[in-house]
């Protein structure tokens, strides 16, 4: 059999091959949707049954729409052969001059995305496979560099988060899975402990101590919030549920930490470490860098004391922003940083990380004051105080230091029929959390005065 009759008889076997895997794919796919809407119409269905397929329905659309781009691929490349026989092979290329579907003034790409694998739309799935079909020929990239679907350059060129904060203090806390059960987690907590004493004589009574235990309540916490979105938005705008909630999830990190921090305890806030009674409290008076510096060594040696016996020492230290770039600013009298990019200068008072003074990493300490890893928040609020002006230092045992969330939190769920007469489309993020630096409140010390610093 001469080669190129090879050739072709085993590009028409891998052709029919893969036009057989997609037809099956495409049944499969009906299939499971037929049970997913049997499953959503069915009031004894759990919500773990209507997930699971659902979560099914979604992988077959996309193991279709795949199936479908290579189809369709091939498909080119086999007429483009066709159509321009004698074009040789080497340099010379044939320019696909098809225009993208999406583009800034055209069809969303995700909202063919969203209706593709959020409601089984084929037309959808159909624009989609054909467009990462045409970016492959185009671009000559593999798609598994884009995760399988090529979003049109567009969009990853605009698109820009809105500024938000992050979670530092939530995450270098003592983090434990909540329960599965229940709104509350229960700390029993010796507030007197036993006595143990010199006997002063033999057989006279040696010392003896009643305990006191008193349970420590830890409310668990609802964190939520929802946008309502018009259907318009979602199937007619440049943007879709996928940006809204990505935004959505970094809101609710953001006020987990804030509440860890600072919450009130009161209207269904959690009790912040700042609000906490029983931690230990330093007030700073002269605001200078030497100001503070022994005030950091007195609250670190008062948790020390108070911690040390049961095996608990500090070991971080969290501080607004501002108030790292006021050590950062400072300079002795000889005009010399106290902060210095390494430990190798005469006595300073601190180092940064060592890729800079704040390029520790976000969620990474940048630097080091007194041994102590410092972590930068900007939710450590800024207006405290009696001139509601100051920021707080904080020092802790974060071992002893608790937040429990549930695993998998925030959970992300969209509502269609809420508001289906007015055409909206609700996206909701929520989740379960209990924070508490009550366990040993004195293993948690704050610098206050802090007023605001100048540069």
């Amino acid at each position: 059999m001469p080669e190129n009759q090879e050739q072709q008889d085993f590009s028409f076997e891998a052709y029919t091959q893969l036009r057989d895997a997609y037809n099956a794919a495409v049944e499969g796919m009906n299939a499971q949707g037929e049970l997913l809407d049997g499953l959503r119409s069915n009031p004894d269905s759990t919500e773990e049954q209507i997930e699971s397929a659902d979560a099914e329905f979604n992988a077959r659309v996309v193991s279709a729409a795949e199936l479908k781009a290579k189809l369709e691929s091939k498909e080119a490349r086999d007429r483009a052969r066709a159509q321009f026989p004698a074009v040789p092979t080497g340099s010379a290329r044939i320019a696909v001059r098809e225009p993208d579907m999406y583009t800034s003034q055209n069809r969303s790409f995700f909202t063919d995305l969203y209706n593709a694998q959020m409601r089984g739309d084929p037309a959808a799935a159909q624009r989609i496979s054909k467009h990462q079909a045409l970016e492959v020929e185009k671009r000559a990239v593999a798609t598994a560099t884009l995760g399988g679907i090529i979003p049109p350059q567009y969009l990853v060129d605009m698109y820009a988060k809105a500024s938000r904060n992050g979670r530092i203090f939530a995450d270098q806390v003592n983090q434990q899975e909540l329960p599965e059960e229940g709104m509350s987690v229960i700390v029993p907590r010796l507030t007197q402990g036993l006595a143990a004493d010199v006997q002063a004589t033999e057989s006279s009574v040696v010392a003896t101590q009643d305990p006191t235990e008193v349970d420590l309540t830890v409310p668990v916490r609802t964190i939520a919030g929802y946008s309502p979105v018009s259907r318009q938005a979602l199937e007619r705008s440049q943007y879709s549920d996928t940006i809204l909630f990505e935004d959505l999830i970094a809101r609710y990190w953001a006020r987990v930490d804030v509440q860890a921090l600072n919450g009130s305890g009161a209207s269904g806030q959690m009790l912040g470490l700042l609000q906490t009674a029983g931690i230990i409290s330093v007030t700073v008076s002269t605001i200078t860098a030497a100001g503070v510096w022994p005030k950091i060594a007195d609250a670190a040696q008062q948790v020390s004391t108070a911690m040390g016996g049961i095996g608990y020492l500090p070991d971080k230290m969290f501080m607004h922003p501002r108030r790292w770039a006021f050590f950062e600013a400072a300079l002795d009298s000889q005009s010399r940083p106290l902060i210095v990019p390494t430990a190798i200068a005469m006595n300073p008072m601190g180092t940064p990380d060592n890729t800079g003074g704040w390029a520790g990493g976000f969620g990474g300490p940048v630097g080091v004051i007194q041994g102590f890893p410092v972590y930068l928040d900007a939710n450590i609020p800024t207006t405290l105080g009696a001139a509601t002006n100051e920021d707080r230092i904080i020092i802790v045992c974060s071992p002893i230091v608790h937040l429990w969330e549930r695993p998998g939190d925030p959970v992300t769920v969209s509502f269609e029929q809420q508001a289906g007469t007015s055409l909206q489309v609700q996206l909701v993020v929520y989740g379960y959390a209990a924070f508490t630096a009550g366990r040993y409140p004195a293993a948690s010390a704050v610098l206050t005065g802090l007023t605001p610093p100048t540069f």
